[in-house]
């Protein structure tokens, strides 16, 4: 395969998962009355529970301004809430509320259930398939750097 052709592949390659990947997250939210967004931000917030908004911006590679649209409009949704950091007055912190744990949890099972077959996947493919994805993210990030200079 040539170069351009692989180049063209890979990048095809990327954009098929990514767009099967947001279909199912769409549906998945759709479903439980929320955005494909605020699904992320369950998401990540069960990971790293008690974040700020710029740290929330961060894994979500968003803007801190988008996200404190978001952030507002799950708290208004009653899906989140906000308040102060007690050690910089500047930095809100956001966590669950009831009804965005239910909903989060509700997600984790169905989210489970679309993707476990993934795992069939033998394990030494997986392997080389994270390997070759951390190749590829190097080389991007690399990319991007280089356009911010």
């Amino acid at each position: 395969m040539e170069g351009r052709e692989q180049l063209g592949e890979i990048v095809s390659s990327f954009r098929r998962i990514s767009h099967s990947f947001q279909q199912l997250l769409g549906k998945e939210a759709e479903q439980l009355g929320i955005t494909p967004t605020q699904f992320m931000v369950l998401r990540r917030l069960s990971q790293y529970p008690d974040m700020s908004v710029t740290e929330l911006a961060e894994k979500l590679y968003l803007g801190n301004s988008a996200v404190s649209g978001i952030v507002e409009r799950m708290v208004k949704a009653g899906l989140i809430t906000r308040r102060r950091s007690e050690e910089d007055r500047r930095i809100y912190r956001i966590a669950f509320t009831e009804k965005g744990r239910e909903i989060k949890e509700k997600t984790d099972v169905s989210l489970r259930q679309h993707l476990l077959p993934l795992t069939q996947i033998p394990p030494e493919d997986a392997q080389e398939l994270l390997r070759i994805h951390g190749q590829i993210i190097q080389i991007l990030e690399r990319g991007r750097e280089t356009l911010e200079q």
